[in-house]
């Protein structure tokens, strides 16, 4: 007989199980791999399918571990310490930030993708100094920007900045 599960442990057990489900996904991706001709014992499939395997098997393990009533004690709390449910709405303005980030990359180039993305970050997390947290976003995308275009010769997406970036 399953026992009742408290709301923690179905965050818990939504965790593993998604953990399950990804090593199961990872494995199946991985079938679908060509594998070039010639390839030896240990082909290119080997160690994604030891990682799909792994990561299926601590996604039970874990099922397992919550089902028998053993949760897990979250960083910074002490056994007993009230539970606390999860904060929906920062998950979301994190999500939407980097949503928009994955949007706008190709469109409007790295810095403002970026610069969005950090400004949205420090938002969700609470910090209210608006215009501080945009010039240390911008300062830090393009930082981030000509360290790679310039100093590593990765070319990053310029959008409609093309050609005053100095690419």
């Amino acid at each position: 007989m399953i026992p009742k599960i408290s709301k923690q442990g179905k965050g818990e057990l939504a965790f593993a199980s998604s953990l399950f489900l990804l090593g199961i996904f990872v494995a199946w991706d991985v079938s679908k791999m060509e594998i070039p001709q010639g390839s030896s014992i240990v082909s290119p499939q080997t160690f994604p399918y030891m990682v799909a395997l792994f990561t299926s098997l601590v996604g039970i393990a874990l099922v397992f571990e919550v089902l028998r009533g053993r949760y897990a004690t979250p960083d910074g709390d002490e056994p007993g310490d009230p539970f606390l449910p999860a904060n929906f709405k920062t998950m979301a303005i994190l999500a939407a930030a980097i949503g928009l980030h994955v949007i706008l990359l190709e469109i409007a180039g790295y810095v403002v993708a970026a610069t969005l993305c950090f400004w949205g970050v420090a938002f969700a997390f609470g910090s209210r100094k608006y215009l501080k947290d945009l010039g240390i976003s911008l300062a830090f995308a393009g930082i981030v920007y000509f360290s790679f275009t310039k100093g590593l010769n990765i070319n990053l997406p310029s959008g409609f900045f093309e050609g005053m970036l100095g690419k």
